[in-house]
């Protein structure tokens, strides 16, 4: 019973960063074709893959308790179909990283609005997957420090705050596999993460 409350648990907290990541999807998205800046373009597009993949494993992860029903060996079909959904997860993570690293590289070009320089964002672990997410993760947190400093405005130290969570969340899952108490703080410290991105797009109205 211990672990089911703890999967559901667990789904609602995604579920719940996934509507965040939507949402923040949303408002980026409007904020671009106000501004037309290029990184509100990729931080809409990173955080709808983001959402993607919260969703895809939400749906993925509950079909296969409902299916497999927490009794018996688990069948080849159901273990083919967690490993498929852990790695897309993974995978979808990793892009969204990537892609907020893009656009919180150096600029030569001042754009007008600072508003919208500084929003230029940036049971199912694979080890793998976390360190390549863990590492492209810091050098956006670093990009994220060297921007602050260099503009020290509120709207970089949200998007400082924002990704430093990130990375905090993926550094307490990478510990999960020994301390499994670890996996549920890293979401609530992912959700912190994605509160503070989507403060700082309403802050921008």
């Amino acid at each position: 019973m211990q672990v089911e409350a703890a999967i559901r648990l667990d789904l609602l907290f995604e579920t719940i960063s996934g509507i965040i990541a939507l949402l923040v999807t949303i408002y980026a998205s409007r904020a671009y074709r106000l501004t037309e800046q290029k990184r509100l373009s990729d931080l809409s597009t990173g955080f709808m893959v983001l959402s993607a993949g919260m969703f895809g494993r939400v749906i993925g992860t509950w079909y296969f308790f409902v299916r497999w029903g927490g009794e018996g060996e688990v069948p080849p079909s159901l273990r083919f179909l967690i490993a498929v959904v852990t790695i897309a997860y993974g995978a979808s993570r990793i892009m969204a990283y990537v892609i907020f690293a893009i656009a919180l590289r150096p600029s030569r070009k001042v754009d007008l609005p600072e508003a919208a320089v500084m929003l230029a964002l940036p049971v199912l672990v694979d080890p793998t997957l976390e360190i390549v997410a863990i590492l492209v993760l810091v050098i956006v947190v670093l990009q994220a420090l060297t921007n602050y400093f260099t503009r020290r405005s509120s709207f970089g130290l949200y998007v400082l705050a924002g990704f430093f969570l990130l990375l905090l969340s993926h550094l307490m899952l990478a510990q999960a596999i020994l301390n499994s108490g670890m996996y549920l703080l890293s979401q609530i410290t992912q959700l912190l993460g994605f509160f503070s991105f989507l403060v700082l797009l309403k802050k921008t109205g």
